[in-house]
């Protein structure tokens, strides 16, 4: 399969119904109060090197779980998935390097993800490189039979194949796979065909794609607002973006790159972005989409703890994590919670 063949999405997850206003609210009511299953998958074989594969233990250091609850949010943490070590993982097919360990590593994540979903629980997935969003989507999607919607702020397209990567790093390559692009053995993982409508895709704060990821957005006509749309327009037609997508589908994932922010505010992303999204950005962008978007998880991936400078970017990532459900918390909540009176 080349990089313009693609296998369709069940024909039964095209024809979800769309949802009123009314139908939005309740929904995002339902799901305000779900509890929250965490999963670390420490996976760093789907880039070169990025330093990530220890940013789950680093999140749980700072105290993820407990930032979070302080926002109201049921925190249980489920541990890590094991991954392969790099110095004995081999790398295998150079245009899918590591592809063996990399299937196998989103097919237990997957079927972790499915049973939280199943049983009710919303997901928090701790990267990691950004491949590992493969098995966390795959698992969700087959939780709600594919009535799901989502929306990917990274500052790269991450929609190359085997046959259009110049680099091989799956990293780069599963966001074409959840979308049924590509060889067969990324797109089927967990579940045979795709595991996201293309229609029900939203890109927000690229910057950075290669020459046949843009030519894939355009064939596909796939949703996209990038960071050129945002110094642009504003904003204010992303909120309209967020609003049909959450009008499409009942369930929301969210997938969020670090690299996504300027470098200011996350110094320790796996690969560091000095033109990146502002604080005031994303923060209000997050703001929306926890308002608006029935979302049954997020993953924050390619963090890099020894790039960090005083936690600033694992407590930007508790802050977002809060805001995507809907809830809140920031510096001013920690401070108000260390000095309140008994």
């Amino acid at each position: 399969m080349d990089g313009s063949e693609v296998i369709p999405y069940p024909s039964h997850s095209m024809q979800s119904s769309a949802l009123s206003p009314d139908a939005i609210i309740t929904t995002t009511m339902k799901t305000a109060s779900s509890p929250i299953a965490l999963l670390g998958i420490p996976l760093d074989l789907g880039a070169e090197n990025l330093g990530v594969d220890i940013g789950p233990k680093a999140f749980r250091y700072t105290k993820l779980v407990d930032k979070l609850a302080s926002a109201g949010l049921n925190v249980t943490d489920h541990g890590d998935i094991p991954c392969p070590d790099r110095h004995t993982a081999k790398v295998g097919d150079p245009k899918q390097r590591h592809l063996k360990e990399i299937l196998a590593v989103s097919e237990a994540t997957a079927a972790k993800v499915e049973g939280f979903v199943r049983a009710g629980q919303r997901a928090v997935g701790l990267g990691g490189d950004h491949s590992v969003t493969l098995g966390l989507v795959a698992g969700a999607s087959a939780a709600v039979d594919g009535d799901i919607g989502l929306i990917y702020l990274d500052a790269h397209g991450d929609m190359n194949t085997a046959a259009t990567t110049l680099t091989g790093n799956i990293h780069g390559m599963h966001l074409a796979s959840l979308m049924g692009f590509g060889g067969a053995e990324l797109v089927n993982a967990y579940r045979p065909s795709a595991k996201v409508n293309k229609q029900n895709l939203l890109h927000i704060g690229g910057s950075d794609f290669d020459q046949a990821e843009l030519e894939l957005i355009r064939r596909e006509n796939l949703s996209a607002f990038t960071l050129r749309d945002l110094l642009s327009t504003s904003l204010a037609p992303l909120w309209v973006k967020v609003d049909e997508l959450a009008s499409r589908v009942n369930h929301i994932w969210i997938s969020f790159d670090l690299d996504v922010m300027n470098e200011q505010y996350a110094p320790g992303a796996g690969m560091p972005n000095r033109a990146g999204l502002s604080y005031r950005e994303i923060a209000a962008i997050a703001d929306y989409i926890g308002e608006k978007c029935p979302v049954i998880g997020v993953d924050i991936v390619e963090y890099n703890p020894l790039l960090d400078r005083d936690s600033r970017t694992a407590d930007l990532a508790a802050e977002l994590i809060a805001k995507f459900f809907g809830a809140d918390y920031s510096w001013y909540t920690d401070y108000l919670a260390k000095n309140q009176r008994s």
